[in-house]
């Protein structure tokens, strides 16, 4: 009986996850003919809520266990474990329906690819928590030591040889190369090495603390040379950042850093010392929101600068954000990059469509989710 509750875990989770993502569809499979930015702007809540269930879903059912099973054996790891899979696969047929191009098994060499990774980096901040011991001393400096070394290390390209170890990164085809060097000689930026990304989505990125750039292949397939020139000389841009910018980056991947000495700050300071490790986290959140916003509009800048011919920058934006059905107007001002439209402005070109209302948070099941949280947290207490 008590080993039926893993596979039920797993199944109860991809049957809700399944749900939340099928029914929060309606509106987008009801907007066949609308423009992308409309039907982009519908899919948001649903692809938000999509990726908080994978850790809603573990706890609600949790929490369901313990009401009205009490006292019965619960092997709340490995249950916690299924339903977290269980959710994540219950996605697929979400991903399959709004990509024609996903298949099962590129979707789960994304997904072996991407939640591996996630893992790697909360599993460290969660393994220094709890070890972290009640009061400050050498133990404390010693963790606190040891994880900064594995953070910055993954930081330093570590997590680039995990995803070449799962075969999600391969050296640059011929015609990237050719188009990352010819731009970063015009520019005078160095580039340790150029990679290629296998995923579902049309993106690239750039790695200053390493000097390394990364293409998704499907970006690579629906761009022309002058879109992927354009794109190349955003993400250099990057690479161009001051050494006090890049100082300022790895700060805040230290956002989540602070919250590992939870423990000995209540220990020692009491309520107050639940406070300090949320006001540091908040204090380098806010300060790398800023930071990260800047440094957008600094490299649409000089993307602009680069463009070979008038609006093929604001195009290729725009093509990007249409493939992977990204809103044209951000959920809110907080985000890293500033809204579509507004970018497409400042490189010159007026969006030929009205600006778009700004998408919802979630969908109506993705409240009911996280308001089931709180319900049945406090049935729990009061249960006592």
């Amino acid at each position: 009986m008590v080993a039926l509750q893993i596979p039920a875990n797993f199944i109860c989770a991809a049957c809700l996850a399944w749900l939340a993502n099928w029914s929060g569809l309606i509106p987008w499979r009801n907007s066949v003919s609308a423009h992308w930015t409309e039907r982009a702007r519908l899919l948001w809540p649903v692809r938000f809520t999509a990726g908080l269930n994978v850790f809603l879903l573990p706890s609600i059912l949790s929490l369901v266990q313990d009401l009205l099973f009490p006292g019965f054996p619960h092997w709340w790891i490995a249950n916690m474990l299924a339903a977290f899979l269980g959710a994540v696969l219950g996605c697929f047929p979400c991903d399959r329906e709004i990509f024609p191009q996903v298949n099962f098994r590129n979707w789960l060499h994304q997904a072996v690819a991407g939640w591996g990774l996630r893992f790697g980096i909360w599993g460290l901040l969660i393994f220094a928590f709890v070890l972290m011991p009640e009061n400050f001393g050498w133990k404390t400096l010693a963790l606190a030591v040891g994880y900064l070394l594995v953070h910055f290390a993954i930081q330093w390209g570590l997590f680039l040889k995990y995803l070449r170890l799962v075969k999600f990164l391969t050296p640059a085809e011929t015609r990237l190369q050719t188009i990352v060097n010819a731009t970063a000689a015009r520019m005078n930026v160095s580039v340790r090495a150029t990679w290629q990304l296998d995923g579902l989505m049309a993106q690239a990125f750039a790695l200053p603390t390493t000097n390394e750039l990364a293409f998704s292949r499907r970006l690579l397939e629906i761009s022309s040379d002058e879109e992927i020139t354009a794109i190349c000389a955003h993400e250099l841009a990057h690479l161009k950042e001051s050494r006090s910018v890049l100082a300022g980056r790895l700060l805040g991947s230290l956002a989540f850093f602070p919250l590992i000495f939870i423990s000995p700050s209540v220990h020692q300071f009491g309520m107050l010392g639940l406070l300090l490790p949320y006001a540091g986290l908040f204090a380098i959140a806010k300060f790398t929101r800023r930071l990260s916003q800047r440094m957008e509009k600094q490299a649409d800048a000089l993307a602009l600068n680069e463009q070979t011919q008038d609006g093929v920058y604001a195009r290729a934006l725009e093509k990007l954000y249409r493939e992977n059905l990204i809103p044209a107007v951000n959920v809110n001002n907080k985000q890293t990059h500033p809204h579509l439209y507004n970018r497409m402005i400042s490189a010159g070109i007026t969006p030929d469509y009205p600006r778009p209302a700004k998408p919802r948070r979630l969908t109506l099941l993705g409240w009911t989710y996280v308001f089931s949280i709180g319900y049945l947290f406090g049935l729990l207490v009061a249960q006592g």
